[in-house]
């Protein structure tokens, strides 16, 4: 039998993969936002499947906003990091 849980998983986990990919094409993305919302995804279903219906919900809208998270913010790695003027070098101040 199909869930709701089963459909809004797996759409999201298509998603995710497919913004990987496309990312990993052009860029280098770190990997552990996109296992965590696979795995996310993983547990919601299960979640769902064994009857603890507000408790896959809440994983699964936990992944969604992890997803935009992903897709606003591409490079996570350098969010943490002063931005560089262009022209100037990074040793100046």
């Amino acid at each position: 039998m199909v869930t709701v849980f089963d459909i809004y998983s797996l759409a999201l986990l298509i998603v995710s993969m497919t913004l990987f990919v496309r990312r990993y094409m052009t860029q280098n993305p770190p990997v552990y936002p996109y296992l965590i919302i696979a795995v996310t995804c993983l547990v919601a279903n299960w979640l769902g499947e064994a009857g603890g219906g507000v408790w896959a919900l809440s994983l699964l809208v936990a992944a969604s906003f992890s997803f935009l998270g992903c897709l606003l913010y591409p490079s996570w790695r350098n969010m943490g990091q002063k931005p560089v003027r262009p022209g100037a070098s990074e040793d100046s101040e």
